[in-house]
């Protein structure tokens, strides 16, 4: 019996590299890969007592409730272990905090066999360690790379989160457990704090087409003609209705059984594509689901997926996150597949005239986001600070994120700043970090 080859193995086996899926991935020498090619200057160190800077940060109240919310994780080398003070304090971030979020866009399995697409977004099984490791411990799993490794994978995936005691929302061993919500109880608190998952992508093509097996929740397209008054036909595009109402569903449904309620929306609305340049701004129509889950009950809404900051908005006194842009962006896994094939001709990396494909770097927007940290006390929120985010994007902690310089801090607080005005938030800047300004909460 011949086994079935998928696109990177065929692949593979076309350069003379051999895929043998029993035994351990094979592993490339990238010394002359182009993310081994240093072409900036390095970044001196700053003067910074970053232990000082974050313990002033982490101080609480009694009573208070932490919750840090990042973006997209694309994870598959450990990072927990680094030592350098913007690093390991990053991470101290989260592990301090209550409960820690983020979107696990790719996938924990032993089935690399069951690949499906190019990109290797796979761990193996103990990995789930090193998530927690990092301060994680609640992830969203409704996105376009929970099914890379088919049904079977997503099902071990799932096991080795629980066993590993990280909760999930959006995916599930069926259509009903993917809409059921991933909870945490805090410390010292009686209820517990919820996230209900779901992906928006730019076709219906992981809708669940058998709800008794793995299955990924989603908010579907449609595209719809409208005639116009002048007589020309018009395209327009936007999110399935019966999909919001099930979210809006779940939201009420767990309301009532926890204390509060986040909701994470990893969005596409287009390809990647360097040809639709940086997705910065959210198109109207996809505003609609972010501002129905508030208005259905949510807490917060957390969004990922365009791979950079978009702007906050202050709903009824609640968050919603449009993009909180990358956190770990191990994206082309170097020490998986030769990753200088697809960098050649990757459609997401900028074309500059006359700039070699060994001289391409990903743009500076898509290399760096924010932290979410937010803090409750008596169910009501008191304060969101923005910690501003850098990842390297060339030489050997390529996707590794840090904490930004102070310079280079205010630089991202401005722009999101710049990107939340259309939506009347204010931002203040604390040097090396903002801290949007909320109405005072009712005693």
């Amino acid at each position: 019996m011949i086994a079935r080859l998928t696109p990177a193995l065929v692949l593979l086996a076309g350069l003379g590299i051999a895929g043998n899926a029993s035994s351990e991935a094979p592993r490339w020498d990238q010394g002359r890969s182009v993310y081994e090619r240093q072409i900036r200057p390095a970044e001196a160190p700053e003067k910074v007592d970053w232990d000082a800077r974050v313990s002033a940060l982490l101080r609480e109240e009694p009573g208070d409730v932490v919750v840090t919310a990042v973006g997209d994780m694309i994870f598959n080398e450990r990072i927990s272990h680094l030592e350098q003070p913007e690093r390991k304090n990053l991470l101290r971030i989260l592990q301090e905090s209550d409960v820690a979020i983020g979107n696990l866009e790719f996938s924990i399995n032993e089935r690399p066999e069951l690949q499906k697409v190019f990109y290797n977004f796979r761990a193996p099984r103990d990995f789930a360690w090193e998530v927690a490791a990092i301060g994680i411990n609640l992830v969203s799993m409704a996105n376009n790379h929970a099914l890379d490794f088919g049904p079977e994978g997503l099902k071990e995936c799932l096991r080795a989160l629980d066993l590993s005691g990280i909760a999930h929302a959006g995916a599930g061993r069926t259509l009903a457990e993917a809409h059921q919500p991933g909870s945490k109880r805090v410390q010292g608190q009686k209820e517990r704090l919820a996230l209900l998952s779901y992906m928006r992508y730019w076709t219906d093509r992981d809708r669940c087409t058998d709800p008794d097996g793995p299955c990924v929740a989603t908010i579907d397209p449609a595209t719809v003609l409208v005639a116009r008054e002048d007589g020309k036909v018009e395209s327009v595009e936007g999110p399935q209705e019966r999909d919001v109402k099930a979210m809006e569903e779940d939201i009420l449904l767990a309301k009532r059984r926890n204390g509060s309620v986040m909701v994470s929306l990893h969005v596409h609305d287009v390809s990647h594509s360097r040809a639709y340049g940086i997705q910065d701004r959210t198109p109207p129509n996809e505003e609609i689901p972010f501002r129905r889950a508030i208005d259905a009950g949510a807490d917060a809404v957390l969004g990922s997926g365009p791979h950079v900051l978009r702007g906050i908005e202050i709903r009824g006194g609640r968050p919603i996150f449009y993009s909180l842009s990358n956190f770990i962006y191990q994206y082309r896994t170097p020490k998986v597949i030769p990753t200088d094939l697809p960098h050649q001709r990757d459609s997401e990396m900028p074309r500059p005239t006359n700039v070699s494909v060994w001289d391409r770097r990903d743009p500076r927007e898509v290399m760096e986001s924010v932290v979410a940290r937010m803090t409750y006390r008596d169910g009501k929120l008191r304060r969101i600070e923005l910690i501003p985010v850098t990842i390297d994007d060339e030489g050997p902690l390529y996707g590794v994120p840090r904490l930004a310089s102070t310079k280079r801090a205010q630089q991202i607080v401005e722009l999101l700043q710049k990107l939340s005005t259309p939506y009347g938030t204010k931002i203040a800047g604390k040097g090396w970090y903002g801290e949007v300004e909320l109405a005072a909460p009712s005693p």
